[in-house]
C-alpha cells in the first residue's frame, strides 16, 4: 500500500539557491554597496541585491533578465528575508551603471571606441579581494584578447577581419596556485 502524504505549499524547485543568495548577501552584496554607492536611501533596492536577483536567474537555469519576473519570482519570494527585484528593476540599474565610450582616432583616422567602466573594474578587484580569488600585494600575469563576434546588429562595427561584428575583450589572470579567473570586458 502507497502513503500519501501531503505537502507544504512553499516547497520550490529552486530552493538550493536560497543558500548561495544568502552568501552572496552577506559576502558580496556589501562589497557592491560600499564600491557602487546606494542606489536609493529609502525602500528601493540597492546594487547588491540586483546583482544576487540578476545572479539567481544564471544559477537557476535562465536564459535571460526576464525569466526572474516570468518564472523565478514566486519561488524566490517564500525566503523571509531575501529580496527579489523584477526583471525591469534590473535592467534600469544596468542601465544607470553605463558609461559612455570613449573615442580615439588614429594617425590614419580610424576611430576606435573604448569604455574602461572604471566603476566597475574596481568592484570586480575588490570583489575578487574580498572572496579571496586575489590577494593584496600579490603578483599576477594577465592575458588580454579580443575574441570577435560576427552580427549584423545595429550597434555592431566593421572589424579589421573586414566583417561587422563585436569584439568584447576576454582576460584570463593567472593565479599562484594556478587556479585561473576569466573576466570578460565589453570593449
Amino acid at each position: 500500500m502507497a502513503k500519501v502524504s501531503i505537502k507544504s505549499e512553499r516547497i520550490t524547485p529552486f530552493g538550493g539557491i536560497f543558500h548561495v543568495r544568502e552568501q552572496f548577501s552577506r559576502y558580496v552584496g556589501p562589497v557592491i554597496d560600499k564600491v557602487l554607492g546606494l542606489r536609493c536611501t529609502s525602500f528601493g533596492y540597492q546594487y547588491g541585491e540586483i546583482a544576487g536577483s540578476l545572479a539567481s536567474v544564471y544559477f537557476c537555469g535562465g536564459d535571460c533578465v526576464e525569466d526572474v519576473t516570468s518564472h523565478l519570482m514566486p519561488h524566490l519570494a517564500l525566503h523571509p528575508t531575501l529580496r527579489t527585484c523584477s526583471s525591469d528593476t534590473i535592467l534600469r540599474a544596468i542601465s544607470e551603471l553605463a558609461t559612455a565610450n570613449t573615442t580615439y582616432t588614429s594617425d590614419t583616422g580610424k576611430s576606435y571606441d573604448f569604455n574602461t567602466a572604471t566603476k566597475l573594474n574596481r568592484l570586480l578587484v575588490k570583489a575578487l579581494l574580498s572572496t579571496g580569488q586575489l590577494m593584496a600585494g600579490a603578483s599576477y600575469d594577465l592575458d588580454f584578447d579580443h575574441q570577435f563576434i560576427e552580427t549584423e546588429k545595429y550597434d555592431a562595427k566593421m572589424t579589421y577581419k573586414k566583417f561587422t561584428g563585436y569584439s568584447p575583450g576576454s582576460a584570463s589572470l593567472l593565479v599562484a596556485d594556478f587556479r585561473t579567473i576569466y573576466i570578460l570586458l565589453k570593449v
